[in-house]
């Protein structure tokens, strides 16, 4: 029996695992997005990428996947907000001082609205980190970022992934590098993106929902169920990416998803 989308206000969709593997639309993705949007839910876009909402509507677009820029949350664009709701100094007149170990994304958000740290002698409120695989990541950008968070630099994670697939295989995620910076520092770094509950509720500010009228699709228990029922998210898991049926077995009864499908056709 298809799931009941009909109590729900706004369906939110987990990118890569759900909708997406690379650039391939998975099984009943662009048909589920269709179907929803001629019911008239809001439908979302969640992704703990290191990319804008902007180059994520055009990777979706081309998988004929149509979702406005404005109905995509990403990691990277939940760390900009963040820097700048946590890190701005009005009454000193100044803007926070960032050092980039992550994305192209992240800059181009936080460009003409940030000043930029280059070396580690110099002044730092925050270093933000991604992947290693990431654009501004590299060993010696890794070892300036930890010059600074030793000198008292906050450390902020794009996503506490431990790992991601890629074309070679899991990949060391963003909160794995996180963590490796943040325990050589010693200092406690902070996460943006999945499963924080900040990364959900301030997505539903934007669309103007709250977040028990919202139905939340993802393929990562960890990541997408645990942290959308942790805000009050109806939760639907697909076989589709990280997580198995195996992992459900071994999740307490209170924490599984309301329904599990083999993939997206069935919804």
């Amino acid at each position: 029996m298809p799931f009941d989308f009909s109590p729900y206000r706004a369906a939110l969709l987990d990118l890569d695992g759900t909708l997406a593997h690379d650039d391939h639309a998975l099984p009943g993705a662009a048909a589920l997005v269709r179907r929803l949007q001629a019911m008239g839910l809001i439908v979302g876009v969640i992704s703990n990428s290191g990319a804008g909402p902007l180059r994520t509507q055009m990777r979706l677009h081309g998988m004929a996947i149509d979702i406005d820029a404005a109905n995509i949350f990403t990691a990277a664009a939940h760390t900009a907000e963040h820097i700048l709701r946590h890190f701005s100094r009005d009454a000193l007149a100044r803007r926070p001082r960032v050092f980039n170990l992550s994305t192209h994304a992240v800059h181009d958000m936080l460009n003409d609205q940030v000043d930029w740290v280059q070396t580690g002698g110099e002044p730092c409120d925050v270093v933000t980190v991604a992947s290693p695989t990431s654009q501004h990541y590299s060993p010696d950008r890794a070892r300036v970022a930890l010059q600074l968070a030793r000198a008292g630099a906050a450390i902020v994670g794009l996503c506490a992934d431990r790992l991601f697939p890629s074309r070679r295989g899991m990949e060391f995620g963003s909160g794995a590098a996180t963590q490796m910076l943040a325990y050589a520092a010693g200092v406690t770094p902070t996460f943006c993106g999945k499963p924080q509950p900040e990364f959900f509720t301030d997505f539903c500010k934007h669309l103007g929902v709250d977040t028990n009228e919202c139905v939340l699709i993802g393929d990562n228990l960890e990541a997408d169920i645990a942290g959308g029922m942790n805000v009050g998210m109806t939760a639907v898991l697909t076989l589709t990416g990280v997580s198995r049926r195996k992992d459900i077995i071994l999740t307490p009864e209170h924490r599984r998803p309301a329904a599990v499908v083999d993939d997206l056709t069935q919804l």
